[in-house]
């Protein structure tokens, strides 16, 4: 049982006359709390942002970029990657705005409207992130599978045999693709699903408070 749990009990079992001594106490404690998660969501999308920065400087750049160039794809392929950053520090500026926002002290309803907030801007960033890279994939896909020529480049960037059939290539890219979106849906539904649970929980206290 943790500290919350435990003014809630003592809340629910003293005199009518210390109710607003014990709501006030209970508030501070979810106040504190939805302030604390809120602050980690913006810390987790400050990891994510430099996850994504190490994770491309691991990336055999001139190799890659060199074959996309040949396919006609390179430009593309640097606009996409600049509107995925754009996309993640759009949404840092966003988290850090909800984060001043909730740590400063407010009436229950104006707290619970925040968290409110917070919750539609995380899942907005999540419907954004993997909606665009499914468009981003689907692009790709396009570009690699629209000649022969594009096709046979891509195959010898990865390593793939020449005689390696074309349908078989495709199945096995939209395999590994929905295998990767399933992997960024299952890390996001834990790391920030954890996160908004918490803070629905949190809603939910604030309400019975306000009743």
């Amino acid at each position: 049982m943790d500290e919350l749990d435990k003014l809630k009990n003592a809340w629910k079992s003293q005199d009518y006359s210390k109710h607003k001594v014990s709501t006030k106490d209970i508030y501070k404690m979810l106040h504190a709390k939805s302030s604390s998660y809120v602050k980690w969501i913006f810390y987790i999308s400050i990891l994510e942002f430099l996850l994504v920065i190490i994770l491309n400087l691991l990336v055999d750049n001139d190799t890659y970029l060199g074959v996309f160039n040949e396919m006609g794809m390179k430009t593309l392929l640097q606009v996409m990657t600049g509107i995925s950053y754009a996309i993640i520090i759009v949404f840092m500026v966003l988290f850090y705005q909800n984060y001043k926002k909730i740590a400063v002290d407010s009436d229950a309803k104006t707290l619970m409207n925040k968290i409110l907030k917070t919750r539609k801007t995380v899942k907005r960033y999540i419907y954004y992130n993997v909606g665009f890279i499914l468009i981003s994939m689907f692009i790709m896909l396009y570009g690699i599978f629209s000649s022969e020529e594009n096709t046979s480049l891509y195959k010898k960037m990865s390593n793939i045999p020449e005689d390696f059939s074309t349908n078989t290539f495709i199945i096995s890219i939209v395999i590994t693709m929905t295998i990767m979106i399933g992997i960024i849906l299952l890390v996001y539904r834990i790391i920030y699903g954890i996160l908004l649970k918490r803070l629905k929980k949190n809603y939910k206290e604030l309400e019975q408070l306000e009743n």
